[in-house]
């Protein structure tokens, strides 16, 4: 069976400490989802993520009632980090729609994620925000074989987020008439693209006059009104499409 089949077939933790010959505990997340929803047991390989681009290929050792211990065998796959860095600012959202489009980050190659504060804004930041986020990504990390962590910062004010230093600044902006241009999207490699998607109220003029002196450019989405999810999921997919797709990335 070659790599690719055999990987397939093999479950992944995180597990930052990996490094080979190691041995050491899962973390209790980590290890009652080994035992008790996939129920594996010594003997059963598996594959390790250190987030930081590296996966290993590993051995459970042996379980216990809390507590489950593997063995680092090799180095299974590295993935170099990303040339292109590409930053997405996301108001606060209302429900789970933030958890969605941090999920869709992580599988689009998204280096960043910012939240944002903005004047009309209907939803207000939650308590333990950052940290389900934070996992959410680190749960998507696991199924869509990144290997390296999604950054998360934020809620940012919006003047903090327009200041940010990238080779291009874009933001969606709803009465914009020119038409879209791909090609907007594209950077070298070794430069950083930032793009900015509105709330659901849209943004205040100030905030896109605020924009304008710090170097943004606006791009209009199309026609159409457009939720705030589904602007910034189109700005990450097309991001997706005009740096990584075809590129070697």
């Amino acid at each position: 069976m070659d790599d690719v089949r055999s990987e397939a077939s093999l479950a992944r933790f995180l597990a930052p400490e990996a490094a080979p010959g190691k041995r050491f505990p899962l973390n209790p997340e980590e290890a009652h989802h080994l035992r008790h929803v996939l129920r594996l047991g010594p003997g059963a390989k598996i594959l390790l993520l250190d987030t930081q681009g590296k996966e290993y290929l590993a051995r459970v050792e042996r379980t216990a009632r809390r507590e489950v211990w593997v063995k680092v065998e090799k180095l299974w796959r590295q993935e170099p980090p990303f040339t292109k860095e590409i930053i997405l600012a996301l108001p606060l959202l209302k429900r789970d729609l933030l958890g969605f489009l941090v999920e869709k980050a992580v599988e689009l190659g998204i280096h960043t994620v910012v939240l944002m504060e903005t004047q009309r804004s209907v939803a207000k930041e939650r308590r333990n925000l950052r940290q389900k986020l934070e996992r959410r990504a680190l749960q998507a990390l696991k199924q869509c074989r990144r290997l390296w962590s999604l950054h998360l910062e934020g809620p940012w004010p919006l003047a903090k987020v327009a200041r940010m230093e990238a080779h291009k600044k874009l933001v969606a902006y709803e009465r914009e008439e020119n038409p879209l241009s791909p090609a907007s999207f594209n950077i070298e490699n070794h430069q950083r693209l930032l793009l900015v998607s509105g709330p659901e109220g849209g943004f205040a003029p100030e905030e896109i006059a605020l924009f304008y002196t710090q170097g943004f450019e606006s791009i209009s989405l199309g026609s159409y009104i457009l939720r705030a999810e589904t602007a910034a999921f189109y700005l990450m997919c097309l991001a997706h499409s005009q740096n990584f797709l075809g590129s070697g990335n």
